[in-house]
């Protein structure tokens, strides 16, 4: 068991948070965020702003990036990298993740996300609630796959995309770096 402080208290971060407690594997919990008008989230302390997390790494191990943002979330795995935090994945314990797929640090797959053989994530991605992604896939760092998306066999997602909810995109397909695919859209 270890301390995880998490960089962001926002939305992204309480499920994130939640899903940590689930997983059963952390001592504390805590949050840097920007915000001052809580000191607390979901009983867990805010312990400082988001841009302390080098002054923070000797009391914590581990660390995860919570935000929403693509582009942000990512480069901030990396700075924290750099500072020596661990930065652990997130696994909702009703998510089923292949012991032959492959999960990159900082990402986070979310509750009823089905991640079959063969499949890479990359670093820092959201896998949210109730999307798959099938076999021999390659998803690349930063991505979002939003709720009750599917990503079918053998599809490439270049990195920093955003697969809208409900999405669907067919098997082979490629789709460039920072591709968005719009809610409910089908490709």
């Amino acid at each position: 068991m270890s301390d995880l402080l998490i960089i962001g208290a926002g939305g992204h971060g309480r499920v994130v948070a939640e899903t940590a407690e689930l997983e059963g594997r952390w001592d504390n919990i805590r949050f840097l965020d920007d915000r001052t008008d809580v000191d607390m989230v979901l009983g867990h302390k805010i312990i400082g702003k988001m841009d302390e997390y080098e002054r923070n790494s000797k009391k914590y191990e581990y660390a995860i990036v919570c935000i929403g943002d693509n582009e942000k979330r990512l480069k901030l795995i990396k700075e924290i990298l750099k500072v020596g935090y661990k930065v652990p994945v997130i696994i909702h314990p009703k998510a089923f993740v292949s012991k032959y797929s492959d999960v990159g640090y900082g990402s986070v797959i979310l509750a009823g996300v089905v991640i079959n053989t063969g499949a890479r994530i990359g670093m820092g991605c959201i896998i949210n609630i109730n999307s798959s992604v099938d076999h021999d896939c390659e998803v690349y760092d930063g991505v979002h796959i939003c709720s009750g998306s599917v990503v079918r066999s053998m599809c490439k997602v270049g990195g920093l995309s955003y697969i809208g909810a409900g999405s669907v995109v067919k098997s082979g397909v490629v789709l460039q770096e920072r591709f968005v695919l719009q809610d409910g859209t089908v490709i």
